[in-house]
């Protein structure tokens, strides 16, 4: 088995998907899941994607689940991630699970669109919508909301609430200035 198979193997175990190359909604999964993870822990593991009717799609993954079907339907891999690998599947897991195989789909695309095409996200969002009529707007906005959830690291996200802390201090200095200036 080839080294990226059995790291993505290992990946989707820790999610707890087991691939079946049999189902067509277990193959989307795959080239779905392997296209975010890829973004999120930042290693290609398959370089040949390509965007296709349901989004990014990988020929060599293709040829993978199906050429190896017996280890991912049952999760066979000696992989174990690295715990930079593991931390970021973790912190990612729980938001991965609440998605259906559509929101996984517009996921994927707008995350294809951003990185791989170069487009902004009012762009993309647009492009996915001419690529893909069937979708609501609103289906694909959440889809940005969710990639910002993914991509959401606890470095910017503490550097977020420290930016916010410091914000409604000012705030706090500028209403007790103004409540001792009113004689409150």
């Amino acid at each position: 088995m080839k080294e990226q198979t059995r790291k993505l193997i290992g990946y989707l175990n820790l999610l707890g998907v087991k691939i079946d190359s049999d189902r067509f909604d277990s193959r989307i999964k795959a080239q779905k899941l392997t296209y975010i993870i890829q973004k999120i822990i930042g290693k290609q593991l398959y370089g040949d994607f390509n965007f296709y009717i349901r989004g990014p799609y990988s020929r060599e993954l293709a040829r993978d689940y199906f050429g190896n079907k017996e280890d991912f339907v049952n999760g066979k891999s000696d992989y174990k991630p690295t715990k930079e690998e593991y931390g970021e599947i973790e912190r990612v897991k729980p938001l991965l699970e609440t998605l259906n195989q559509t929101d996984l789909e517009i996921v994927a695309s707008l995350l294809f669109l951003e990185r791989d095409r170069g487009f902004d996200e009012n762009k993309a969002e647009i492009e996915l919508n001419s690529r893909k009529p069937h979708l609501k707007m609103e289906d694909i906005w959440r889809g940005t909301n969710t990639i910002k959830k993914l991509f959401l690291t606890e470095k910017l996200r503490e550097t977020i609430m420290n930016s916010l802390k410091s914000e409604m201090e000012e705030w706090d200095n500028i209403s007790n200035e103004s409540l001792g200036r009113y004689g409150q």
